[in-house]
């Protein structure tokens, strides 16, 4: 990505380029959308987009970024490390859709990678409050990155499945499984 300005109009340039692109990716093939559609829907020209972002892979990485911040994490503390995983199954409820514009292969792996990423960063900030002090028996920037991986996954496959089971009750069950191997690998070491 480029060099983000915190400028107010750069900013909000940015988002409308995100949520154009999203936009889009309702009624098209990632693939089949160009920079030039995604300009012409957030009303920018193209030299704006390119001042913004690379290509719109650059764009979609971005997007996700937005998007794991704008989840509601509750306060930091040794009780809800887990506590954003919510709100990415209610995000993935209301945009099933979005899965398909990215069909398989590259661009749907790129978007997965992005999320991880994002989500292990969160997790591994979330985790410092339950660090005993002392090494334990997982790193913890390999757990975050487990418990991120464990979440993606989790994600992925409601969103493919078009189960109709609530996202409280997916969550219900990851958070069971996340955190018995957050307890599993936060025990300090003998």
């Amino acid at each position: 990505m480029r060099e983000a300005s915190t400028d107010r109009r750069s900013v909000r340039t940015r988002q409308l380029l995100i949520a154009a692109l999203a936009d889009l990716m309702h009624t098209k093939r990632y693939s089949a959308i160009s920079v030039q559609e995604i300009a012409d829907r957030a009303d920018v020209g193209r030299s704006t987009f390119y001042a913004h972002f690379t290509d719109k892979d650059d764009l979609m990485v971005q997007g996700v970024r937005q998007m794991v911040g704008s989840l509601e994490p509750g306060p930091a503390g040794p009780t809800n490390t887990l506590a954003p995983s919510l709100g990415l199954f209610h995000h993935v409820a209301g945009a099933r859709d979005l899965n398909h514009s990215m069909s398989r292969g590259r661009h749907l792996s790129m978007f997965y990678d992005a999320l991880h990423a994002e989500l292990s960063a969160l997790f591994l900030e979330r985790l410092a409050p339950r660090l005993p002090g002392r090494p334990t028996k997982v790193a913890p920037d390999l757990l975050a990155s487990m418990v991120a991986g464990m979440l993606v996954t989790a994600a992925r496959a409601w969103m493919e499945s078009g189960t109709e089971v609530p996202a409280e009750e997916v969550d219900r069950s990851f958070t069971v499984a996340a955190e018995a191997a957050l307890r599993a690998g936060l025990r300090p070491v003998d």
